[in-house]
């Protein structure tokens, strides 16, 4: 199967160490550029490990729209639904480090060029049952990317159209806050797997009503629900069993593309061992089968916090394939 990766391409500028000072003067250190962006790193995720994958994504007509699509190219990522708007800039996120490898976000987004992918550019999107889409909640954020994304999505229901939700909740992209919880919510309820973080559950939804937020996704036709907490295991549920993975213990050198190299991993899995929406179905109602996917998937977000930066941080197939 095929991979179509929605949303935002940006420039994560990472920080190379804290201010400083020479003299009485304070330095800041300087940032370097990586590229990333959620949906972008799970479409190099994909075809890293040997997938299909393209994004969907509009770039500035700058310096940075270059260098993504000419990076998204190298990685071996289609770029024909990648388009140059001549309204917005290319988006920056400025990323620093603490010891342990998190991160902290300063998001320059105010008028970025993916926020004006339009239902009319959407049109040119084949939707059929031997193509995921993948998308995440920032493509929900502000209003005429979030009738866009509704129109994907209505045109992926009709087809039959697999499709995945990461939620990847980043508050400063959205211009109500408050409705957040709802409108992922929603979409989340048109999908057929969903990943998200404890963390970001609880700050959506609160720690007392995850549970039922999250039955409510099955019941309403989730296939698979993915919820990573950090180091700790990894659950995987759906309505028929639900398990627990640990996650190796690694040394943490940057968590930038963790989440993404672990779905970006679980979607290239699902895509090599189901050929449409209708194998998913049946795939999906085996508890191996996606214990499979979601160690798997594990091992590619293991592998990702050992590397700096983002699309050079996920693996190869050779990086995380089991050695015998």
């Amino acid at each position: 199967m095929k991979i179509l990766c929605l949303g935002e391409v940006l420039v994560d500028m990472l920080g190379q160490g804290s201010t400083a000072e020479v003299g009485e003067v304070p330095v800041m250190n300087p940032f370097q550029p990586y590229a990333g962006g959620a949906p972008a790193n799970v479409a190099v995720a994909v075809a890293q490990l040997g997938g299909t994958s393209s994004m969907v994504s509009k770039v500035g007509n700058d310096p940075f729209g270059s260098f993504l699509k000419a990076m998204l190219e190298h990685y071996k990522v289609n770029t024909d639904y990648v388009w140059t708007s001549e309204r917005g800039n290319t988006a920056l996120a400025f990323v620093n480090l603490d010891e342990q490898g998190e991160r902290s976000f300063n998001f320059y987004v105010e008028n970025a060029a993916h926020k004006h992918i339009s239902s009319q550019d959407l049109l040119a999107i084949e939707c059929n049952q031997e193509t995921i889409l993948h998308f995440c909640s920032g493509s929900l954020s502000c209003n005429d990317l979030h009738k866009s994304t509704e129109f994907i999505l209505t045109k992926a229901q009709e087809n039959a159209m697999m499709v995945c939700l990461d939620i990847n909740y980043r508050f400063a992209f959205w211009d109500d806050r408050q409705s957040a919880p709802q409108h992922i919510d929603k979409a989340a309820k048109r999908t057929s797997i969903i990943k998200a973080s404890r963390e970001e559950l609880n700050e959506l939804y609160g720690e007392d009503k995850v549970e039922d937020t999250v039955t409510g996704w099955l019941k309403s036709g989730v296939k698979v629900v993915l919820i990573t907490d950090g180091g700790e295991p990894i659950q995987y549920r759906t309505e028929m069993f639900e398990g627990t993975l640990a996650s190796p213990k690694v040394s943490v050198k940057d968590t930038t593309a963790a989440g993404d190299a672990f779905i970006g991993g679980f979607l290239y899995f699902v895509a090599n061992a189901c050929n449409n929406t209708a194998e998913f179905s049946k795939w999906s109602q085996r508890q191996h089968n996606v214990a499979q996917a979601t160690e798997f998937a594990i091992r590619c977000g293991a592998y990702a916090v050992t590397q700096y930066g983002a699309f050079s941080a996920l693996p190869s197939y050779s990086d995380v394939a089991v050695k015998s």
